[in-house]
This record gives structure tokens, C-alpha cells and sequence, in this order.
């Protein structure tokens, strides 16, 4: 059962907690909130005050965000948006308990909408992956939810545009804040030294519109990548991402 939001407390003034607090400020306005478990999650500072959400992890991580919140000194009111890269269950585990929680609109890619609603499944393999999502099924039990947002290419919300880059799933996107930072979601992945790689293969729809949807960002500008999972990269990123695709996307 997820805590009510009177039910999540932080200990404060700990030289454990201002550690944790700096790694998880990436830059002015942007930060990744620690210990989410092999998936990362993000909240955006937005110029009138209020928060932008970026993926939720897995089930049972409401805590750990609302946590993070009142550690800045926020409460679970000041986030206005939840925006989901994609619907994955390590993505979207902790959407519906958030929403209710904070009160904030879901958004999410209009080609995704339906996995998360429970129109359609969640996820979709064949082979042994097809088997290994079974059992992680098992363990994993993800609330579907009705999204308030279905995102389009060009949709914007507050300093954020949404890019297409469909690949991964059908309708994943990136969130972009111009000349500052992307957001990719499961699109690309790194390495503990930040040494990009492209989706995952088997678990993706499409590896031929992964490569297109690299290209297509790799266009833009912007100082940091913050992935779905891995470390982010937070200086020339751009650039880096250019010279992966130069290189073959190796």
C-alpha cells in the first residue's frame, strides 16, 4: 500500500541527507532523485514555481519522491505535471499513486496512452524476453491509469517540448528544455562513466526507429542527457551524442 502524504517523514540535518541532496541536484532547476532502484526519475523546476515530475520508477517509489520533495523544502502539491517517458513498469509503477498524491496531471505520449490506461498490455515481447517480462509480472504488479495529457510531437509544457523519438515503445518521447537538457527516457542508456549505448534490443519495438529518433535529437543543442537508467551526462552532451552517431552508434 502506498503512504498517505502525512505518512512520509524526512530526517533532516544529517551530513548523510545534504550528501545525498547534492548528488541528486544536477544543475540550477533540475534534479534526479536518489535512491529510485535501477531507474532514474527526474523533477524539473519550472519558472512559476511549480514542479514537473519525469517518470515515477517502479511501484512503491511514491515515498521515496514525496521524501525527496520535503527535503527541498516542497510539498506534493507544488508538482503540476507528471510526464512519462514511456509506460514501462519501471517507469510508470508509481504514476497512479503520485497522481492521486499530488494532484498533479499525467501526461504521456499519445501512441502509449492505451498500454498505460489498460486498453491495450503493457508490454509486449517475444522470445525469452517475452518470458522474462512474464515472471517479472509476477512481482511487479503496476495500477494502470487514464493519462490527463496524450503528447504530441511540438506539445509543450511550460519551458519543456516534447519530442517524438518512438523506438523503444510507440509512442516514447523526450522531453527537451532547450540548450539545457533532454530527457530520453529508455531511448538511450549509460554506464557508470557515462559511456552512451542505444536501447535495449529485445526489449524494444523497433531498433531501426531507435537509430532515427538518436539522429534526430542528436540534432539539438543541450548541456546534459539525463537517461532512464544510467548516469546522467552533464556536460556537452550534445556533442557527445553526436560523435556516438558519427561512430555508428558505438
Amino acid at each position: 500500500m502506498e503512504p498517505s502524504t502525512a505518512e512520509v517523514r524526512v530526517k533532516s540535518g544529517t551530513d548523510e541527507q545534504q550528501d545525498s541532496m547534492a548528488q541528486s541536484s544536477l544543475s540550477r532547476g533540475v534534479h534526479q532523485i536518489p535512491s529510485m532502484g535501477f531507474s532514474n526519475a527526474y523533477l524539473v523546476e519550472l519558472g512559476d514555481q511549480s514542479l514537473v515530475l519525469i517518470d515515477t520508477g517502479t511501484p512503491n517509489k511514491a515515498a521515496r519522491v514525496l521524501a525527496y520533495l520535503a527535503s527541498m523544502g516542497r510539498k506534493p502539491s507544488d508538482i503540476s505535471y507528471i510526464i512519462l517517458t514511456h509506460p514501462d513498469g519501471d517507469h510508470s509503477g508509481s504514476a497512479a499513486a503520485l497522481k492521486r498524491l499530488t494532484g498533479a496531471r499525467l501526461a504521456i505520449g499519445e501512441l502509449d496512452a492505451p498500454r498505460l490506461s489498460g486498453e491495450k498490455k503493457l508490454k509486449e515481447a517475444s522470445g525469452i524476453w517475452g518470458l522474462i517480462l512474464g515472471f517479472v509480472g509476477l512481482f511487479m504488479r503496476v495500477e494502470r491509469v487514464k493519462a490527463d495529457l496524450e503528447l504530441k510531437d511540438g506539445s509543450t509544457i511550460g519551458p519543456l517540448t516534447i519530442i517524438m523519438t518512438p523506438g523503444h515503445t510507440d509512442g516514447s518521447i523526450s522531453v527537451y528544455k532547450p540548450n539545457e537538457a533532454i530527457f530520453v527516457g529508455d531511448l538511450l542508456r549509460t554506464d557508470g562513466s557515462g559511456n552512451l549505448s542505444l536501447a535495449s534490443a529485445g526489449m524494444s519495438r523497433d531498433m531501426e526507429q531507435v537509430r532515427r529518433s538518436v539522429e534526430k535529437i542528436s540534432r539539438l543543442e543541450f548541456q546534459m542527457l539525463l537517461p532512464g537508467h544510467g548516469r546522467p551526462i552533464e556536460d556537452v552532451a550534445s556533442k557527445k551524442l553526436r560523435e556516438f552517431v558519427r561512430n555508428g552508434f558505438r
